[in-house]
């Protein structure tokens, strides 16, 4: 009698099956934790990508003729600094309003001086 190799059996097949299947998990679960320790280097150059090219659009000078549906959304240009005044408190603007009724008063006051003086003088020829 032969004696069968004892790597032959189907327990040894099974085990050295299950062997490479956990080989092949390995593989794969180290493949995937590499990923996961990529993905915020990988998610923060994705953003920093996007600033400069939301910058490069913002800062990008378009010709009156070059196409109208090109809309470019101020929500997204967080990079580019408004140049705009500051708007003017309601104080501030109370206050302008009064100067300038004082002024129109002013001036029809001395419009109607001149004109009583163009009169007068007008009367005494």
């Amino acid at each position: 009698m032969q004696r069968k190799r004892s790597g032959d059996s189907p327990l040894n097949s099974r085990q050295e099956e299950l062997a490479k299947q956990e080989r092949a998990l390995r593989q794969q679960m180290e493949q995937l934790e590499n990923l996961i320790a990529q993905a915020p280097k990988i998610a923060e150059e994705r953003l920093e990508r996007e600033r400069q090219e939301r910058m490069a659009r913002a800062s990008a000078h378009r010709s009156p003729l070059d196409s109208a549906d090109v809309l470019e959304d101020a929500r997204y240009e967080s990079g580019v600094p408004i140049e705009r005044p500051p708007r003017p408190r309601r104080a501030q603007r109370r206050a302008a309003r009064l100067r300038l009724l004082t002024m129109v008063v002013a001036v029809i006051f001395a419009g109607a001086i001149v004109l009583y003086l163009v009169i007068q003088l007008m009367n005494h020829l």
